[in-house]
């Protein structure tokens, strides 16, 4: 019987070099074989892409008494995700609380003093302690629920910063620069 087994697997081996399909040479050879049907299952990961994921900040800050101009970024967010994923976030954060806009000469704005948001309305300090991020520098910029129907989208931001008036910290009119790091995370 091993013979006739080698002998089959040899046939069949031979018929895929050849172009034969596996059922017309075991049909051929005088063997039978119940057919198994074979499912095969594919997870595609989820994807999660940012047009920008860190920002250099270049923020002019004329008169310490004012809020600096708004500095306007679009941004944009696209997901392909499985059926268990219920949000999707977007956060931005500094690397440090104390320190997320720095100058020349060294003064340093806290996160606390920059606000940040997808609309006007929607600004508000770096202060969050979130799961990605610096703790008390971070934001979330927008949460969006994700069902079976937006399981695959995308969106486009625009993305605001600002500055609030820095006389309280006794900081001078200035350049300061820093980077916002942004991440879409979804759970």
């Amino acid at each position: 019987m091993n013979s006739v087994r080698r002998i089959a697997v040899i046939l069949i081996a031979l018929s895929f070099c050849l172009g034969a399909t596996p059922q017309s040479v075991v049909a051929n050879s005088g063997i039978s074989s119940p057919q198994v049907g074979i499912q095969l299952i594919a997870t595609v990961p989820a994807q999660l892409r940012l047009s920008i994921s860190e920002v250099n900040l270049d923020v002019r800050v004329a008169d310490s008494s004012h809020d600096s101009d708004v500095i306007q970024l679009p941004v944009v967010s696209s997901w392909f995700l499985d059926s268990s994923t219920s949000k999707v976030e977007l956060m931005g954060y500094f690397d440090s609380p104390t320190s997320a806009l720095v100058d020349n000469a060294g003064h340093t704005i806290p996160a606390n003093h920059v606000v940040g948001g997808i609309s006007e309305k929607e600004m508000l300090p770096f202060i969050e302690a979130n799961r990605i991020g610096t703790a008390n520098a971070s934001r979330t910029l927008f949460r969006q629920d994700v069902s079976p129907m937006n399981l695959v989208g995308s969106r486009t931001d625009t993305l605001q910063i600002q500055v609030r008036r820095i006389d309280d910290l006794e900081l001078p009119p200035a350049e300061y620069r820093g980077v916002l790091h942004l991440r879409l995370i979804s759970y």
